[in-house]
């Protein structure tokens, strides 16, 4: 059985191992942009800063006690003069174990984040997700995401 809930300090060991799963993906595809595995423990600052924070948070999937999935969203207040004034949430990171991909953990995840997002008066969702990962696209895409921007990008020595 799954259960869902916002994650708490004690989850991090499995945050960082599990992220450390995605980061694999996204190392093997730029591993020039990508840092390789590290020790356990090397993110967790990263993902500390987004669990239980008032403009932040992590909800976790889990299965039998063992974290299978997890989102990490944030809000944003755009205020820039050159465009239009907007609270949005914006996805972080999604993982899932690949044990228990398939099983509709993702977009239950990404549910319970826009949730968050509207109840802080939040009007939209933004990600981003990289050219390789066609499968997440796809999944964003039947979510109701649209592509709003492309980034491109010029090598300009060869060890980039």
């Amino acid at each position: 059985m799954l259960t869902y809930r916002e994650a708490i300090a004690s989850d991090l060991p499995a945050i960082c191992a599990l992220g450390e799963e995605v980061n694999a993906l996204h190392h093997a595809a730029f591993p020039q942009v990508f840092a390789g595995a590290g020790a356990a423990d090397r993110d967790a600052t990263h993902w500390t800063r987004s669990i239980g924070q008032d403009d932040a948070t992590t909800f976790v999937a889990e299965a039998q006690g063992v974290l299978v999935g997890f989102v990490t969203v944030g809000i944003v207040v755009e205020s820039h003069s050159l465009l239009q004034p907007m609270r949005f949430g914006r996805v972080g990171s999604v993982g899932i174990t690949r044990s228990h991909r398939g099983r509709g953990i993702g977009p239950a995840l990404m549910q319970r984040a826009h949730d968050w997002v509207a109840r802080r008066g939040g009007v939209e969702m933004r990600l981003n997700v990289w050219a390789f990962n066609t499968h997440a696209l796809h999944v964003y895409e039947e979510l109701g995401y649209d592509v709003r921007s492309l980034t491109l990008v010029k090598p300009l020595t060869d060890d980039v």
